[in-house]
C-alpha cells in the first residue's frame, strides 16, 4: 500500500474517532452522574541512549576537526505516551439495554509508534442478567499502526469463565480460548480451594494450564504453570497484611526468581531478585492527582552472586 492510500485511510478513520470521542465528552458532560471523564495520563519513560554516544562525548567536525560537545540530554529519548478514558458509573442506558451495567472508552497516543493519530482505540462493555446469572464482557479495540482488530468476549458466572479471542490477523481469526473453574473445599481444613485454567493459543499453536491450590487461611497458594516454554512452581505466602513473598522456580532449567510485595497506604513496593541476572524494585506511588511509577534494577551479571547461583 502507498503512502497516498494510507493518508487517505487515515483521512477517513480520523473523523470517525473524532465523532465517537465528541459523542463521549458531550455525553459526559451533559450527564456527569452517569459518565466520567479519566484523565488525559501522561507517562513519559527514558529510554536508554547509545552507549558509544554516550562514552564519545565529543567528536570531531568534519569541516575544520574542531572538537564538538555533544548535548547531554535529547529529546529523541524521551517516550511520551497518553491515555484518556471516558466509562460510565451506572447504567449507560437503563431504559434501553437493562442489562448493559458498564461502559468505558479509552485513546491511546504513543509518539514513538504513531507520530499524528492516535496508536488505539478500545472499549470495554458488560452486561449481565440476573435471571441465568451470567456476566458478559466485550472489549473490542483497533490498532491504527497494524490496522489490527481485537475482540476478547468472556462469559463469567462467578469465578468460573470463557474466554474468546478473536482478531483480524493472518488467517485465523479465532486466536486463543480459555476457561477456568474453581472448587471450593469448605469442610477441608487445609486445602480450600482448587483453580483450573487451561488456555489453548492457536495463533502460536500451543497450550498452557494454570493449577492453582490455596489454603483454608488463604495466606499460602501454591501455582503450577504448565507452559509450554517455561513450565513454573510457585509458592505465594503472606507474612502479614502488607509483606508477601513468592519464590518461584523453573521446571525447565532449575532457575529460581523470589518476588517480594510490600503493600504501602498510598501504592507499593515490588521487588524482583533474579540471581542470575538483576534485582528489580518498582515503588508505585499513589495520589489523588496521578500515581508515580519508580522502577529500578541493579545487574548482577559478573558479581560473585551470580557467579554462585550459577554453579548450584
Amino acid at each position: 500500500m502507498t503512502m497516498l492510500q494510507h493518508c487517505t485511510t487515515y483521512k477517513r478513520l480520523l473523523p470517525v474517532v473524532l465523532q465517537v470521542m465528541v459523542f463521549m465528552l458531550t455525553s459526559s458532560i451533559s450527564s456527569a452522574s452517569r459518565f466520567v471523564s479519566n484523565g488525559p495520563f501522561l507517562t513519559i519513560t527514558l529510554k536508554d541512549s547509545d552507549p558509544a554516544s554516550t562514552n564519545n562525548a565529543l567528536v570531531s567536525s568534519p569541516n575544520d576537526g574542531a572538537e564538538i560537545t555533544k548535548p547531554w540530554f535529547n529529546l529523541e529519548n524521551i517516550r511520551p505516551n497518553v491515555l484518556w478514558s471516558v466509562q460510565s458509573q451506572g447504567k449507560p442506558l437503563p431504559n434501553w439495554i437493562p442489562s448493559w451495567h458498564f461502559l468505558r472508552t479509552t485513546v491511546g497516543y504513543q509518539y514513538e509508534s504513531m507520530k499524528r493519530l492516535p496508536s488505539f482505540v478500545e472499549a470495554d462493555l458488560k452486561f449481565s442478567s440476573e435471571s441465568i446469572g451470567i456476566d458478559l464482557e466485550i472489549q473490542p479495540s483497533y490498532e491504527f499502526d497494524s490496522k489490527r482488530s481485537v475482540l476478547l468476549v468472556q462469559a463469567s458466572r462467578g469465578v468460573a469463565h470463557l474466554m474468546g479471542k478473536f482478531a483480524t490477523k493472518k488467517d485465523r481469526w479465532l486466536q486463543l480460548v480459555r476457561g477456568c473453574y474453581q472448587l471450593n473445599l469448605p469442610s477441608n481444613p487445609t486445602l480450600g480451594a482448587v483453580r483450573i485454567t487451561p488456555t489453548l493459543d492457536l495463533a502460536r499453536g500451543q497450550a498452557s494450564c494454570l493449577l492453582e491450590a490455596t489454603t483454608g487461611s488463604e495466606r499460602t497458594k501454591a501455582v503450577l504453570n504448565l507452559e509450554y516454554d517455561n513450565p513454573t512452581l510457585t509458592v505465594v505466602h503472606s507474612l502479614d497484611d502488607r509483606n508477601t513473598i513468592a519464590p518461584e522456580i523453573s521446571l525447565y532449567n532449575a532457575r529460581i526468581l523470589y518476588h517480594w510485595n510490600i503493600a504501602l497506604d498510598s501504592g507499593s513496593i515490588k521487588t524482583k531478585v533474579d540471581p542470575t541476572s538483576a534485582v528489580q524494585v518498582t515503588w508505585t506511588d499513589r495520589s489523588l492527582t496521578g500515581k508515580w511509577v519508580t522502577d529500578f534494577r541493579l545487574p548482577l551479571t559478573g558479581t560473585t552472586l551470580s557467579a554462585l547461583a550459577a554453579d548450584v
